[in-house]
C-alpha cells in the first residue's frame, strides 16, 4: 500500500519531460492531465517544467492559455546526456536546488541517474520499473499501462500516494469557449473532422476523399460538417469547400487573436464526435471533449490514444494491413454513429471546472 503523501508540505515540484527537441504538439497535449492532476494535488506547490532544450515549447507558448499560468517555470537549457557514465559526473546549476518532489517521465537510465543526484525529498520515475523511485502507482493502477496518458497519471498518482480525478474536456479558457459558441452557435450537430497530420509523409493520413465521404454522409442525416485544418493542410480547403459545400471552417473564418490550437480545443467541446487521424489537431478536439473516433496506420493506438471522455480507435492492422487506408469507411461511419449517441460536451460541462472523468478507458475494438 503506497505511503500518504503530506501534500501540503509540498511545496516545489520539479517535472523532467527531456533534453530533447520539443517538436511534438500532440504529446505535449497529453501532458496536460499529468500537469492538471498535479496542480489540483498540490496546489500550494511552485512548478517547474524542463521541456526539452529547443523546439517549440507548446506548453510554454502555443498552449499557454490552456497552462494557465501553472507552470511557474520553465528550464530549457538541462541538457542532461543519456549516458549513465556521463550523467553521474555531468554539472548544471540545477544540482545547486532543492526539490521536495521531482517527478521523471522518461525512461533513459542516464537520465533518471542524474534527476536524482539534484536534492529533494521525494523522487518518482518509472525507469527500470520503478527501481529509484520513493513510490510506484498505487493499486489498481498497473505500473506500466500501454497508454502514454495513463503512465503520466500513474506517475502523479504515485507521487500523490493515490490516484486523482482528471477533467475531461480539460478547464478551458471561458473567452476561448465564447468564440467557439460563436464559430459553432447552439442548435445543428456538428461532426469534427480532422484529415491531417503533422507531417503527411508518415503514412498517418486516412485519404482525404475518405473524409469527404464521411463528410457528405453527416449531412446526409442532418448534420454539419466542421474541418479542422493544420498549418500544412490549408491548400485542401478548396477541394474540400467544392466537394461539401454545406461543410465549415471555423478555423477559416475566425479573425482575432483567440485562435490557434487553444481554439481547437475549445471548438472540440461542441462537437458530437469527431474523426481523427493520429496527430495533435485529434488531441486537441479530445482534449476539448469530443467523442473521438481515432485513426491509425503505422503508429501504435495503445500508446498514442488520446485523453478523452469517449474514444474509439480503429487500426489498420485490424483490417489486414498496416497501411491506414485499409480502413472501411463503413467502420468509420458506423464508429460515428456510436459517438454521436455520447453527444457534446457542452451539454454537461460546468464552464468553470468540466466533467470529471478520472480513468477513462479506450475502445481499441472494431
Amino acid at each position: 500500500m503506497a505511503k500518504p503523501v503530506d501534500t501540503p508540505s509540498v511545496r516545489s515540484i520539479l517535472v523532467y519531460v527531456t533534453s530533447d527537441v520539443d517538436n511534438a504538439l500532440g504529446e505535449n497535449v497529453l501532458k496536460l492531465p499529468l500537469l492538471l492532476t498535479l496542480d489540483a494535488v498540490f496546489p500550494t506547490a511552485r512548478i517547474a517544467w524542463v521541456p526539452g532544450t529547443s523546439g517549440a515549447f507548446y506548453l510554454r507558448d502555443q498552449l499557454a492559455p490552456l497552462v494557465d499560468r501553472r507552470v511557474d517555470e520553465f528550464i530549457t537549457d538541462l541538457a542532461i546526456p543519456t549516458d549513465p557514465r556521463t550523467a553521474l559526473f555531468a554539472k548544471h546549476p540545477i544540482l545547486d536546488r532543492h526539490f521536495d518532489l521531482i517527478i521523471d517521465t522518461q525512461r533513459y537510465f542516464g537520465r533518471t541517474l542524474f534527476l536524482r543526484r539534484i536534492p529533494h525529498r521525494r523522487f518518482i520515475s518509472g525507469t527500470w520499473r520503478y527501481v529509484l523511485s520513493n513510490a510506484r502507482p498505487p493499486h489498481p493502477l498497473p505500473p506500466r499501462p500501454p497508454r502514454l496518458v495513463d503512465k503520466l497519471l500513474g506517475l502523479a498518482a504515485a507521487a500523490a500516494g493515490h490516484p486523482a480525478a482528471v477533467p475531461n474536456p480539460i478547464p478551458l479558457p471561458l473567452a476561448w469557449r465564447a468564440r467557439a459558441a460563436e464559430l459553432l452557435p447552439a442548435g445543428p450537430s456538428y461532426v469534427g473532422l480532422s484529415p491531417g497530420a503533422g507531417n503527411q509523409g508518415t503514412g498517418k493520413c486516412w485519404p482525404l476523399d475518405s473524409f469527404i465521404a464521411v463528410a457528405r454522409s453527416q449531412v446526409q442525416r442532418g448534420r454539419a460538417p466542421v474541418f479542422l485544418l493544420g498549418p500544412e493542410e490549408h491548400e485542401w480547403h478548396g477541394k474540400l469547400r467544392h466537394a461539401v459545400p454545406q461543410a465549415l471552417f471555423p478555423e477559416e473564418t475566425n479573425r482575432g487573436p483567440i485562435a490557434g490550437p487553444c481554439l481547437v480545443a475549445a471548438l472540440g467541446e461542441r462537437l458530437s464526435a469527431a474523426v481523427a487521424n493520429c496527430s495533435g489537431t485529434g488531441h486537441l478536439l479530445a482534449a476539448g471533449g469530443a467523442p473521438m473516433v481515432s485513426l491509425y496506420g503505422p503508429t501504435r493506438a495503445e500508446k498514442y490514444a488520446p485523453f478523452a471522455r469517449s474514444l474509439i480507435c480503429l487500426k489498420a492492422q485490424d483490417y489486414g494491413s498496416d497501411r491506414i487506408d485499409a480502413i472501411p469507411l463503413d467502420a468509420v461511419l458506423a464508429a460515428v454513429e456510436r459517438e454521436v449517441a455520447i453527444g457534446p460536451a457542452a451539454r454537461i460541462s460546468d464552464p468553470e471546472q468540466g466533467e470529471i472523468d478520472a480513468l477513462i478507458g479506450a475502445d481499441f475494438r472494431r
